[in-house]
């Protein structure tokens, strides 16, 4: 069994857990408004909207370059001497207060300059939708500089508490006011000129991006400057030291200290193979440029911290060798979208790109086999097959309807191209001199600080609101408010070991509340059980006008959270108003397959399969995020239900390991095809309850493992890539 995780972590933890980037959480102090105060409002000028829009098809199309520009930029001067009013809190604590409004911005972000907050203050930014803080000196850094992630509408408010007012040591300056044109908080329109991120765009949590689970996490979102948005990936350097280097594109940065005012956002994806909008909290603000080239086009910067560990960051390898390998992946952010995958099954070529660049600087890829990359995609990693960083994508012509002639920066050539640190890789990447042409990549965090997502979805489940079918005026929905009386919505997990869970993601689909200040909340629960919840260990309660509609949100846990084997998470609807409407996402499914969803009714818990006679299945669109996880099962029997098998690893490169709840005969288990057809395979019994199964000599593709337990069979799908 794994060490418990120790409490000091567990404290770091809820650090992170502030909402947007890393931050101390609270909210701001209420304030006492005098009857003569006017509330201090800094309104943005009007722009030419239409005009711009044109000028960025028209540079994008030119330049064939693929950053996506989503906010047109306002140069302030505002600061506590200047701009807004000093209040009081109710504690008596000084408050300076400013209202800023752009009008018509889907978002808005700030950039800060002699960003240096005293001890004992605090600073947040919000609207009556969303709250970013508490900010304090913890996030001061030596640029002087503080990049803050995109507030959704069009009105913002930034309040500074402190205990004194200091008029000789101004604590900051807004000096960029950026009004997002695009909405990329937005599920709808979200992109230029209305346009979404194309159809043949592949989500990484699809199976094909089954093998790639690891390296993933090494990419991100960034938000460069406040204006454009482009994709860069964590990268491991040979001293191993976690040193958090981003690479990307030289292009999305225009000046140098353009990194120090980014925002850096990870896990920024669909949990499951559907167009779910991810929740983009997960980000880190400001780097440090190291080196950057533009005849080369890469750009290597080293953020402020190193992302904390509910984070998972990985820290992707590198390969430096000429020799072009015979497949390639590309994990990136098409229009500033939700994390996407593409695959060519070809070995690039060596290629010029534009007159502008390095002759035979790129890499070229002729055609993509699965997937295309878009604007957004810029700086963005080319994987070899050994999922090593061969290269960032500089730009192109791809597109959905013609997936061709896209251009990677080529690393080995930026590698030490140029004898200057500033101008290449080698000096940051190989600080011990080690001279090796391949560095793996690598997961820093272990044991109590290893994390993971854990979700039931798989690509066969969609995400909608379900109805409940009910004669008469109301009847609701299965995953919220209903007239049933289903109080309780909970999601059968089973993740064995000392897992310490950090929060749960819910995909909200509705939220509609009467008032702003609606008092309707949601608890989320935790229960040990195995066949129903059973036992309460853990409880939150969340108003439900901090949710977001139509996306995924990750609601941390405060406390440490250690269920048994198998376990229930959900919530509870017991305060929600009666002219308020809440519900997440579900997948209905058909019959013999998986159900997770066990619901309270009348004060009675119950599992949906049964109430469906076994015709249909539910899976709640949820996510888990736990800690002091093990990549693999332990040695030991963990299957406790007899009606059940878990197969590992998934996806599996050969040889993977079968495991139920009661005695297995080698003959009761069978392996099938996408199409029902029996393949060939050999099998090894290790065990009563455990078998070994070969798949070499298959083609790498989807299967199910099937296990006929004397009741039904189960059925468990893999992912087989042998490379």
């Amino acid at each position: 069994m794994r060490a418990f995780l120790l409490f000091v972590i567990i404290g770091l933890f809820l650090t992170f857990n502030g909402r947007g980037q890393v931050s101390q959480g609270g909210d701001p102090l209420k304030v006492v408004h005098l009857k003569s105060s006017v509330s201090k409002l800094v309104e943005m000028p009007s722009f030419d909207l239409n005009s711009l829009k044109k000028s960025i098809v028209s540079s994008s199309s030119k330049k064939k370059l693929k950053p996506l520009k989503f906010a047109y930029a306002f140069n302030v001067n505002l600061t506590p001497e200047n701009s807004g009013e000093w209040l009081v809190a109710d504690d008596g604590t000084l408050c300076w207060k400013l209202k800023i409004r752009s009008k018509g911005a889907k978002s808005l972000n700030l950039i800060f300059n002699r960003f240096k907050l005293p001890k004992n203050t605090r600073l947040f930014i919000f609207n009556k939708n969303t709250v970013l803080g508490a900010f304090t000196p913890v996030n001061n850094k030596t640029s002087g500089k503080f990049a803050v992630a995109p507030v959704a509408g069009d009105e913002i408010t930034v309040q500074y508490e402190t205990e004194k007012r200091d008029i000789e040591n101004i604590p900051f300056e807004i000096i960029r006011v950026n009004h997002d044109f695009i909405g990329i908080l937005e599920k709808g329109d979200r992109r230029p000129m209305g346009k979404t991120a194309g159809e043949c765009n592949i989500d990484i949590n699809c199976d094909l991006g089954d093998k790639w689970s690891d390296v993933k996490n090494s990419v991100c979102r960034i938000i460069v400057n406040g204006v454009e948005i482009c994709t860069g990936s964590l990268i491991n350097n040979t001293a191993e030291d976690e040193k958090p280097y981003i690479i990307s594109a030289s292009h999305c940065y225009d000046k140098w200290e353009y990194a120090e005012t980014s925002v850096y956002v990870f896990n920024y994806e669909s949990p499951f193979c559907a167009p779910l909008d991810g929740d983009p909290r997960n980000s880190v603000s400001g780097a440090i440029m190291k080196a950057q080239f533009d005849s080369l086009d890469f750009a290597l910067a080293e953020l402020t911290l190193v992302p904390p560990p509910n984070y998972r960051p990985y820290f992707a390898g590198w390969e430096r060798t000429v020799e072009l390998r015979d497949s390639s992946a590309s994990i990136h952010h098409p229009q500033g979208d939700i994390k996407k995958i593409a695959l060519d099954y070809d070995a690039p070529s060596i290629s010029d790109f534009t007159s502008s660049y390095l002759k035979d600087g790129f890499l070229k890829i002729a055609r993509w086999d699965e997937g295309v990359t878009e604007v957004g995609s810029s700086g963005g990693p080319l994987f070899d097959k050994n999922k090593n960083i061969i290269g960032t994508l500089t730009g192109g012509v791809a597109s959905c309807g013609n997936p061709v002639k896209d251009y990677f920066e080529r690393f080995a050539l930026s590698w030490d191209h140029r004898s200057e640190d500033s101008l290449q890789l080698k000096h940051w990447l190989d600080p011990i001199n080690s001279d090796t042409e391949t560095l793996s990549g690598k997961r820093f965090y272990e044991k109590e600080e290893y994390c993971g997502a854990f979700t039931n979805l798989n690509d066969n489940d969609n995400y909608k609101l379900v109805k409940i079918s009910k004669t008469g005026p109301f009847a609701g929905y299965w995953g919220g408010t209903n007239s049933t009386g289903i109080t309780e919505f909970t999601e059968r997990f089973s993740i064995f070991g000392n897992e310490q869970l950090d929060g749960i993601s819910l995909g909200v689909g509705l939220i509609k509340t009467s008032s702003n200040d609606t008092t309707s909340e949601i608890t989320i629960k935790v229960y040990n059980g195995t066949d129903i919840p059973e036992k309460l260990i853990y409880s939150k309660k969340v108003q439900i006008k901090d949710l977001f509609e139509g996306a995924m949100n990750y609601i941390g846990f405060d406390e440490v959270v250690e269920p048994a084997d198998t376990f229930f998470v959900g919530f509870e609807m017991s305060n929600i108003q009666p002219t308020d409407s809440f519900a997440i996402y579900q997948s209905l499914r058909g019959p013999n397959t998986d159900n997770y969803f066990y619901f309270k009714q009348n004060e009675s818990w119950q599992n949906f399969e049964d109430i469906t006679s076994g015709y249909q299945s539910m899976a709640n669109i949820v996510e888990l995020v736990a800690c002091n996880i093990d990549d693999s099962p332990s040695d030991t029997p963990i299957v406790n239900n007899p009606m059940e098998i878990i197969v590992y690893p998934n996806p599996a490169t050969g040889i993977l390991t079968v495991e139920a709840g009661k005695d297995i005969k080698t003959e009761e288990v069978s392996v099938v095809n996408l199409i029902g057809q029996n393949i060939y395979f050999q099998i090894e019994k290790v065990d009563e309850r455990k078998v070994k199964i070969d798949m070499n000599g298959n083609v790498p593709g989807v299967y199910f493992v099937r296990f006929n337990n004397g009741k039904n069979i189960v059925s468990k799908k893999i992912s087989f890539v042998p490379w």
